[in-house]
């Protein structure tokens, strides 16, 4: 017996909804779609995520739904305020570093992957030191941009993700030793590899054997490469130390149990780099956004004014977005600072 036209149309329609309902599972756990007789609002979790599984290819997570990413808000593009550019990005002007040229849509980083889907961005360190931004390779003298990721073997620059290859392998930037999973390397110091100065790499050699706040002379005494004076300490009171991406991510001091945040180390004439290096009082607990009077009312021991108002609010070194609590309302944003730079959490 032939089903009737009317059966095989019921069918049909069966058949498309349980596909498109398919088609909607591999969104992931960070998303949902409401659907009422056609596709709907696609919601998310995942702030600034782009493409799946947060949001379908050409989308991207802004504000708890998926929305489609305009070209012109890409990394790289020019623009006039931080509304300008997408969801994770900001409105980067050369000329805090003094370099030249219009404003461009830039996104803080920790190595160049951090910088996709725009694969010619790389995760780039102005001379000045301080910490990584995502900027389109051919306008930071990285012309050449591949795809092996950083300790992958390579020819030349154009091998490599962040175009930067060194005796045979590719480099990239760090910000912690998670960022460096391959061949067993860790994030280490180094001098005019990554950046025109002293700046974090991935790197499989250590300098020494000196860990965490184990006492030294020269960086080459310690496993990150990095000795210094951390506090208010007496400049022949030198300890090893490490990167970080916040307060949060420095151990306490093992000797005191004093707790320990992450800051700018400077020095006269040289590039600053960004390291648990600060000394906590532990009396303030007030959080990143919380208003302050002062660095102790903080529990990062950092209280900062607001660019666009005078009232000063609790802050702290970060990596990204995700570095400063809910990226919905705050972001990593480059500062100035008394000799250099710095990215900071501040309100979007």
């Amino acid at each position: 017996m032939r089903p009737s036209p009317r059966g095989t149309r019921a069918a049909r329609r069966l058949l498309g909804g349980l596909a498109a309902l398919a088609a909607l599972a591999w969104l992931g756990a960070g998303c949902e779609a409401v659907v009422d007789g056609e596709l709907g609002t696609v919601h998310c979790s995942d702030e600034g995520a782009i493409g799946p599984p947060a949001c379908p290819d050409g989308a991207v997570c802004s504000e708890g739904a998926c929305v489609e990413q305009q070209p012109e808000r890409a990394l790289g593009a020019r623009c006039e305020r931080h509304e300008d550019c997408g969801a994770l990005d900001f409105c980067l002007d050369p000329a805090l570093f003094g370099g030249e040229g219009p404003r461009v849509c830039a996104r803080a980083c920790c190595s160049s992957s951090d910088c996709d889907p725009v694969r010619d961005a790389v995760c780039w360190i102005p001379d000045g030191g301080g910490s990584g931004l995502c900027r389109i390779g051919r306008e930071v003298r990285r012309p050449d941009v591949g795809t092996q990721l950083s300790g992958a073997p390579c020819a030349s620059h154009g091998d490599c993700r962040s175009g930067i290859c060194d005796g045979g392998e590719c480099v990239d930037t760090c910000c912690s030793d998670s960022n460096c999973a391959t061949n067993a390397a860790a994030c280490r110091l180094t001098t005019d590899l990554v950046s025109a100065g002293p700046a974090w790499a991935c790197q499989t050699a250590a300098r020494g054997d000196g860990g965490y706040f184990d006492p030294c002379i020269r960086n080459t005494d310690c496993a990150s490469g990095l000795c210094a004076t951390v506090g208010e300490a007496e400049e022949t009171d030198r300890r090893c130390t490490m990167p970080c991406c916040g307060s949060e991510m420095c151990p306490a001091a093992p000797e005191t149990g004093q707790r320990v945040g992450c800051a700018e180390l400077t020095s006269p004439g040289s590039p600053t780099v960004r390291a648990c290096i600060r000394l906590l009082s532990g009396d303030g607990v007030a959080i990143n956004g919380v208003p302050c009077s002062g660095p102790e009312d903080c529990r990062t021991g950092l209280c900062i004014e607001d660019r666009e108002q005078s009232q000063q609010f609790c802050s702290d070194a970060c990596c990204s977005d995700a570095s400063c609590g809910d990226a919905a309302f705050f972001g990593c944003r480059p500062r100035a600072t008394e000799r250099s730079w710095a990215l900071r959490c501040e309100p979007k």
